[in-house]
């Protein structure tokens, strides 16, 4: 469990199920921190500049069941 205040950044796997003998990759399935998640299925998956100075950033398009947005230690 992560200690109060400490942020970690999450897992994303960005996968090609396609089969064939394509050379590029079209990604067809994500998963968050090892959780698979449905996108459309024409949706674009952006993975940022990548440099020595800046952390990576990915945007993803994706279905989501809810959203919440509160302040911290509200019930849902």
């Amino acid at each position: 469990m992560q200690a109060p205040g400490e942020r970690r950044g999450a897992d994303i796997e960005i996968l090609d199920r396609h089969q064939g003998e394509s050379p590029a990759l079209v990604p067809s399935a994500v998963r968050i921190n090892g959780v698979e998640i449905p996108i459309p299925s024409d949706s674009k998956i952006r993975v940022h500049d990548i440099s020595d100075d800046e952390a990576v950033t990915v945007t993803i398009t994706m279905f989501v069941r809810s959203v919440s947005i509160r302040q911290e230690g509200e019930t849902p």
